[in-house]
């Protein structure tokens, strides 16, 4: 693997499992540079990524290109870390054992 492919990789791995939209929309913007190079600059956020998901994964069918690009906008705007915003961790773990006791009694 040469030195931009890993750079490449390791970038769109950042971005995969950012935990923050700030973490994610970092690593978007450091994959579109990885990918883009100077072009990047120029851009949007959205139309970078795009131009990245036309690039790394590109498709022969015009639907399924625009279902990767839909998937990898998501990536950056709604991160995989933040599954589930809204409900408290803590709350539910203990709110189940809880609930489970009172049926029980």
């Amino acid at each position: 693997m040469d030195r931009n492919e890993e750079l490449i990789n390791t970038r769109y791995d950042a971005l995969m499992f950012a935990q923050t939209p700030e973490v994610a929309k970092r690593a978007a913007k450091a994959l579109i540079e990885a990918v883009l190079g100077d072009l990047s600059a120029e851009i949007p956020l959205e139309e970078g990524l795009r131009q990245v998901c036309r690039k790394i994964r590109p498709a022969t069918d015009a639907r399924d290109q625009a279902r990767f690009e839909a998937e990898f906008l998501e990536l950056a705007m709604a991160p995989s870390g933040l599954q589930g915003v809204g409900d408290d961790p803590a709350q539910s773990a203990t709110a189940g054992p809880a609930q489970s006791r009172k049926r029980a009694a």
